[in-house]
């Protein structure tokens, strides 16, 4: 979202000049594409917001066509409405000064590198804000602490965490089935061949929906931890080697240009001793067609200056809201936990 500056120096203010220069310099970094855009881009569905919070519920499609004889009515079919999901937009702020002092000195460039990072700053937040999000809703963890504040909600549209080993189908075609409970959480290590991604993606692949139907989605995207160097080498190796991976034989990998690499710089995870990296599966196509990860943006950056009296320092205050949620879980697969109740394949 673009950003918003409100210039309150007026002409004839010792800071006027200064603030002009700044004001510039905050747009035109706002306008530079960059890392932490890319990251929440590639993780969620990025959209506006008009209202306070928005609302989504998981729709599950019509059944199978009936066969009908010649001249005969088409029977009546419902979509299954699954389970809904509030999100609420959340309030961020920072500020900064510029000191008369600093003015005096002619100290420009350390000004403009302060307006700089205000803009940096503000899309670090949001990244960070839905890097934690998605990388700490596993088992039973369904709230989090970010920027000071407590008790926000990470949980899915079923009230669960993203990753759990006990998602319900959310109506009755589930009732006296053997699959009325699905697992996106397994504690399985990657490993230093094909063997778990293609595992996991078959999985993913045989996910049902509300409904009980298959959705048939498949896995194209791994997402890994910024600090599990080991991990990265092997997940490069598996999706870019030209032979099969581990083996002298001379298949070729069917993994090779099959998947998309993100590695989260944002997502830092203690791993000790002998307990595996974690990683996630993902399906671009699932997380588009269901509208899994929703990233909301309610108010974009407005910046204001003011000049305080009391010093003469020059403010400048950033504001925005936005917030996050999974109206869907089906679109990813966590591997390598450690979650005391993660499914752990044989």
């Amino acid at each position: 979202m673009a950003v918003t500056v409100r210039d309150n120096t007026k002409n004839g203010d010792m800071w006027n000049e200064w603030a002009t220069l700044l004001d510039g310099v905050i747009y035109d970094s706002d306008a530079q594409q960059n890392k932490y855009d890319d990251l929440v881009k590639s993780l969620a569905n990025v959209s506006k917001s008009d209202r306070w919070g928005e609302k989504s519920t998981t729709i599950g499609g019509l059944g199978d066509y009936d066969v009908k004889d010649e001249g005969s009515d088409a029977s009546e079919d419902t979509f299954v409405e699954g389970y809904a999901k509030f999100i609420q937009h959340l309030s961020f702020a920072k500020s900064f000064l510029i000191s008369e002092e600093m003015r005096d000195d002619n100290q420009l460039e350390e000004a403009k590198s302060k307006a700089i990072n205000l803009v940096q700053s503000y899309k670090r937040t949001r990244a960070k804000f839905l890097s934690q999000m998605l990388t700490t809703s596993v088992g039973s963890t369904t709230t989090m602490t970010f920027g000071g504040k407590s008790g926000i909600d990470i949980s899915g549209a079923d009230e669960l965490a993203l990753f759990s080993s006990q998602h319900p189908l959310a109506n009755s075609y589930s009732s006296g089935t053997t699959h009325n409970t699905q697992s996106n959480l397994f504690s399985n290590a990657l490993g230093t061949n094909t063997t778990m991604l293609n595992r996991l993606a078959n999985i993913m692949r045989n996910f049902k929906d509300d409904r009980g139907e298959v959705l048939g989605f498949t896995a194209d995207t791994i997402i890994i931890p910024g600090n599990q160097p080991a991990l990265e080498d092997t997940v490069k190796k598996i999706i870019g080697s030209d032979g099969e991976v581990g083996t002298n034989y001379n298949d070729i990998n069917t993994q090779r240009g099959q998947w998309k690499l993100i590695v989260d710089y944002l997502w830092t995870p203690t791993v000790s001793g002998t307990d595996p990296a974690p990683y996630i599966l993902m399906s671009s196509e699932a997380n588009k067609e269901l509208l899994a990860t929703r990233f909301y943006d309610r108010k974009g950056l407005d910046v204001v200056n003011q000049v305080k009296p009391e010093s003469r320092n020059l403010i400048y205050n950033g504001f925005a809201r936005f917030s996050a949620g999974f109206t869907n879980w089906r679109h990813v697969i966590m591997g390598g936990s450690t979650n005391a109740s993660a499914t752990t394949l044989s």
